[in-house]
């Protein structure tokens, strides 16, 4: 398993812009063809109409040119054969009264003109589109005066021109799909390319995280975006590597200031009472500094463990262990414990469990756990350690039948030096669980905590096999 967790390409930043790049892509790529389409639909329209109407201005010339008589015979020219199904011509009196009238089987149930014409004159050409029953295009019709006391009025069926439509549309389908079916791998490109310079951050964050806190992020461009970004994470990773160092120092010399004094006093106590020549109160004295110099040497080591740890100072001697081993090590000692405290400890383990880990970081886990569960369940109590493999990960869990938290405690009690009221009965210096926490996350875990007062608790700590080491955590050796 990589150090930073691998991202699903289905939720991965890149297929989100490829998406959002082809769908914008497509949609204005619809919209241009869209608008080109009702441009030309349009066009096609206004140039009928625009014919018709000149139509009627032709028949009025011819009317004056050659009468009645030249008028029907261009009519019959132009129905003419199979123009007859797509086009008819009649010439109305304006008493309503049909004078002559093309061959009309190609269009049965043929309206009459609007009543309102008649009564015009149509002196201006009006247009109407009809529907006629017994035909699957509808009829564009013109009436226009070729004289002043006859109407002409021509139709023409649209088929054509919506089959030339028709065909625009579906010639306008296939070159759509193909853009969208091009936008996708372009925006896929495009995609990846910009986030060039996100992969190398997350690549060196993953190196740092194993522990090689040298590594810096290469800077390509000048000054865009990702190159201000590299150099800001180059600049916090110098400041982060500072702080580190000086943490180390820092660790070193507080160890050796107060662990030297101490030291020295508990030297000198158990000296006084190995002399033997100091009264009862003396010696009890030195014997109560031995054992308050034990504690503070304690404390300050441990503090000083969680510091380094949760820091990313310490070093993790990562090897191949079987936590089954670890678990029941830790329940044979505790056994005792527990049987002079009449509990039962109860241990659910597979035959084996296999993992790369510090084993001393996970002995103390398990032990602090362990020994938390024993010293908070009442006798006749029960307390029993868990352990299940579910894929990748690894989850052992802690049960007792104690006292439990309170939910206002549940998020306080892995903060160092926090003791609940009910726990300052039992001797501790409230580091424990924050050490548990240190060393769980220093592996790339996580530990919760499951309580309800008066029925008991449950700690589950879940690695990772192997670990999966963040950024921060804990470095190598």
């Amino acid at each position: 398993m990589s150090c930073v967790p691998t991202t699903s390409w289905r939720r991965s930043l890149a297929l989100r812009l490829t998406l959002w790049y082809s769908g914008i892509f497509a949609a204005c790529s619809a919209l241009a063809f869209a608008f080109i389409y009702v441009l030309i639909v349009a066009s096609v329209r206004d140039r009928l109409d625009e014919d018709l109407a000149d139509d009627v201005s032709e028949f009025a010339a011819l009317y004056r040119s050659g009468g009645l008589e030249r008028v029907e015979h261009e009519m019959q020219l132009d129905t003419k054969g199979e123009e007859a199904e797509k086009s008819f011509f009649r010439i109305w009196t304006l008493d309503g009264r049909l004078v002559v009238a093309t061959d009309l089987d190609a269009f049965p149930k043929l309206p009459p003109p609007p009543k309102s014409l008649f009564a015009t004159g149509a002196a201006e050409p009006t247009l109407e589109t009809l529907e006629l029953p017994a035909r699957d295009h509808p009829v564009r019709a013109v009436y226009g005066a070729i004289t002043p006391e006859l109407l002409l009025e021509i139709g023409e069926s649209v088929e054509d021109d919506e089959e030339f439509i028709a065909a625009l549309l579906r010639g306008f389908v296939v070159p759509l799909i193909g853009v969208v079916l091009l936008g996708l791998p372009v925006g896929w490109f495009l995609a990846r390319r910009a986030l060039s310079g996100v992969e190398d951050i997350t690549r060196t964050a993953s190196a740092i995280a194993a522990g090689a806190l040298d590594q810096r992020v290469p800077v390509l461009g000048e000054g865009d975006e990702l190159a201000r970004l590299a150099q800001v994470f180059n600049a916090m990773l110098d400041r982060i590597q500072a702080l580190v160092v000086g943490l180390r120092e820092m660790a070193d010399h507080l160890a050796h200031d107060l662990r030297s004094p101490l030291t020295r006093i508990r030297t000198a106590a158990e000296m006084a009472q190995a002399h033997g020549r100091a009264d009862a109160a003396e010696l009890a004295l030195a014997a109560t500094a031995t054992e308050e110099c034990d504690r503070l040497l304690e404390l300050i080591n441990t503090n000083l463990e969680i510091t380094v740890t949760e820091s990313g100072a310490a070093e993790l001697r990562l090897g191949d262990i079987d936590l089954v081993e670890l678990v029941r090590d830790a329940a044979e000692l505790f056994q005792t414990v527990a049987e002079d405290r009449d509990i039962k400890l109860i241990s659910q383990l597979p035959p084996q469990c296999r993992l790369r880990a510090d084993r001393q970081r996970l002995q103390r886990v398990i032990a602090n756990l362990l020994d938390n569960a024993l010293k908070y369940t009442p006798p006749g109590g029960q307390v029993t350690i868990a352990l299940r493999e579910e894929g990748s990960r690894v989850r052992l869990a802690v049960e007792d039948t104690g006292v439990g938290i309170s939910p206002e405690e549940r998020t306080r009690i892995f903060e160092r030096f926090y003791r609940s009221d009910r726990s300052r009965a039992e001797p501790g210096n409230g580091l424990g669980l924050a050490l548990c926490l240190a060393n769980v996350r220093a592996h790339g875990g996580e530990i919760s905590v499951e309580s309800e007062p008066g029925r008991g608790s449950t700690f589950t700590v879940t690695l990772f096999s192997p670990p999966t080491l963040r950024l921060g955590s804990a470095s190598l050796r």
